[in-house]
């Protein structure tokens, strides 16, 4: 899902910014729940649940004087390399595990689908010296790798402003440098955060309902060409008319201000240059670091729009100015706004200590609690005060400053289909609570579990909110999920609801799955898979598709169009590389998440007849 439960999460997006190492790569598990790097990932809105967001690259720019036609580059790329001779079907996640079982520290990994090379950063010259010395002609997968420096990309905000500054030394019109007007920019803001913002709902749900059967007519044509691969007689081609078994599409109960989760970025407006906490009107590739109040975007709540106006008035008479991440210097990052129906209201801002001594570190801490519980501050009734004091830039992918608790409960409280669910602040919740039920109804309906005899399989569960919905119609429920934080959060969840046939598996779903599934061989276990927006790798599919016992599965897609080849690992006839029978495709549902956005989940059911012998996998 849109950020699916347990992502980049995440797991995400539009955008196509070089892949960010995330622990949601791999098992299709949960977006990390680490802190964010300051100097590679800021989002117009909340990171790791949406698809609205624009996951954006604010880098370290390095510019050399000596030379006005070198090209600024960016620092987080100075220390990259270029991996050749690759097995060119290696898989991001692949190469990420490979790497970190080397103890190598890659910052982002960039590797094109069928190419046999891939890019690899790294956050200082020794990490990046190491990496060649290592990876220098090792055998991977029967393939001799080397390795070679590969050049850093460009930063594209300062050559933009060279460029501009160029034109003007030759006398051209400088497009570039008008300024917009302020509703120009309310528009421009608008567009970036929620691009179906001027179509009525009727026409947004249409709109998405019309991508769905594009994608549809996109798996038809590849389930054809499979057939064709394989060499059957067209008299065993299955039916591959898609668009039949879709349902209507759900609308979401709530269109304006459904977000319960925003996370706002501390800059400068466009116009005045004050300082503005909002959302950034595009994308630092595209030469942008302004920001945009809230005052017009109609996913977010009023409540949290107060929020964030609040926290600009107080960040203006701060002693502290907002991060800039051009220039890296300043302080005030972000300020996340979390907000439950049951009265919970969370606010963490995030500041950059670096510079500033311990003593001045707790001036900041002292600032902030008394702003919420003495200050103008006070009125919005703050239940959970956190700070993050993060650096300018991790050392390494696993470095993370825990949050700083300062006031009230240490998580809020909310209620989803009779159950409650304690949210701390790197907890993943859905965006959208009354969307989310919808969602869920959907899931649980699709599993079709009709008494307490079934076994339910969820894979990349996140903080196991789908089993533990489940868990009542089902005799156990047995979640698989990477992230250790997330894992927690569940068992807590569990126990909080008392919920206590459910258990929970921390590892990788393709190192975890092949003995689970063995465990399972005589039983008749339904799999509910909620992947990241790229979806399951192959490893994870061939375990499911090979265990025989296995005849229906549940796919919660929050990007369809990027999960089109799970569909056809799923269903292609069998091979030595896909081995087990095919699914068949039985109905679709799309739900709408996210309105004003792109983005619509879809429900897919995937049913196979059992087999009659246990040999067939």
């Amino acid at each position: 899902m849109a950020t699916p439960e347990g992502s980049l999460s995440k797991d995400d997006d539009e955008s196509n910014v070089d892949t960010a190492i995330s622990s949601n790569q791999g098992s299709g598990a949960a977006a990390s729940q680490n802190q964010p790097d300051i100097s590679t990932n800021t989002s117009t809105l909340a990171k790791d649940d949406d698809i609205l967001q624009d996951t954006l690259a604010d880098h370290t720019a390095v510019e050399d004087n000596s030379k006005a036609e070198k090209p600024v580059l960016y620092s987080t790329e100075n220390f990259k390399i270029r991996i050749g001779n690759i097995h060119p079907r290696s898989a991001h996640s692949q190469i990420k595990q490979k790497l970190t079982s080397l103890k190598l520290k890659p910052k982002k990994i960039k590797k094109m689908d069928k190419c046999d090379w891939a890019f690899a950063t790294f956050c200082c010259e020794e990490d990046r010296q190491n990496a060649m010395k290592v990876l220098e002609g090792l055998q991977w997968r029967g393939k001799t790798l080397y390795v070679k420096k590969a050049e850093a990309a460009t930063d594209p905000l300062l050559n933009r402003k060279r460029r501009a500054d160029e034109s003007d030394d030759a006398g051209v019109a400088k497009q570039q440098k008008v300024k917009l007007t302020a509703d120009e920019y309310r528009e421009k803001l608008l567009s970036k955060t929620c691009p179906l913002w001027n179509m009525s709902y009727d026409d947004q749900l249409k709109h998405k309902e019309d991508k769905i059967k594009n994608i549809l007519s996109s798996l038809k044509q590849e389930m054809m060409k499979a057939y064709k691969d394989s060499k059957l007689p067209k008299s065993e081609y299955p039916n591959t008319d898609y668009k039949d078994l879709l349902l209507p599409i759900k609308p979401s109960p709530q269109t304006d201000g459904y977000r319960n989760k925003c996370e706002f970025t501390v800059g400068r407006h466009p116009i005045s240059d004050e300082v503005t906490v909002g959302y950034r009107l595009g994308e630092y590739r595209e030469g942008t670091v302004a920001v945009l109040e809230p005052t017009h975007s109609p996913n977010t709540s009023q409540a949290m729009k107060d929020v964030a106006s609040s926290f600009q008035d107080f960040v203006r008479q701060s002693a502290y100015a907002p991060f800039d991440p051009v220039s890296q210097q300043g302080h005030w990052v972000w300020l996340l706004v979390r907000e439950t129906t049951l009265g919970g209201l969370m606010v963490m801002p995030t500041f950059v200590g670096e510079g500033l001594s311990q003593e001045e570190l707790e001036g900041v801490k002292s600032n902030i609690l008394k702003y919420y519980t003495e200050g103008d501050g006070k009125s919005f009734s703050v239940t959970s005060l956190y700070i993050s004091i993060s650096p300018r830039q991790k050392k390494s992918e696993t470095e993370t400053a825990p949050p700083v608790h300062l006031y009230g409960d240490e998580t809020i409280e909310e209620q989803l289909l009779g159950l409650k669910f304690q949210i701390s602040p790197s907890a993943f919740f859905q965006v959208n609570k009354e969307g989310a039920e919808v969602l869920y109804s959907a899931i649980s309906e699709f599993a079709g579990l009709t008494d307490d005899s079934s076994t339910v399989l969820d894979v990349c569960c996140g903080t196991g909110t789908i089993g533990m919905l489940l868990a009542s119609h089902a005799k156990k429920v047995v979640g698989i999920e990477l992230v250790p934080q997330a894992v927690s959060d569940a068992e807590k969840n569990a126990k909080l609801n008392g919920v206590e046939n459910i258990s929970f598996k921390c590892g990788r779903a393709e190192s975890v799955l092949p003995e689970l599934m063995n465990s399972m061989r005589s039983e008749e276990p339904v799999a509910i898979v909620d992947p990241p927006r790229a979806g399951l790798n192959r490893e994870v599919l061939s375990s499911l598709r090979k265990s025989p016992s296995l005849t229906k599965l549940v796919y919660v897609s929050c990007e369809p169009r990027s999960a089109l080849k799970n569909f056809v690992e799923l269903m292609r006839p069998p091979s030595k590389r896909w081995r087990g029978d095919p699914f068949k495709l039985v109905k679709l549902l799309p739900v709408d998440m996210f309105p004003f956005s792109q983005q619509c989940e879809l429900v897919l059911l995937f049913e196979r007849e059992p087999p009659t012998s246990q040999d067939s996998g």
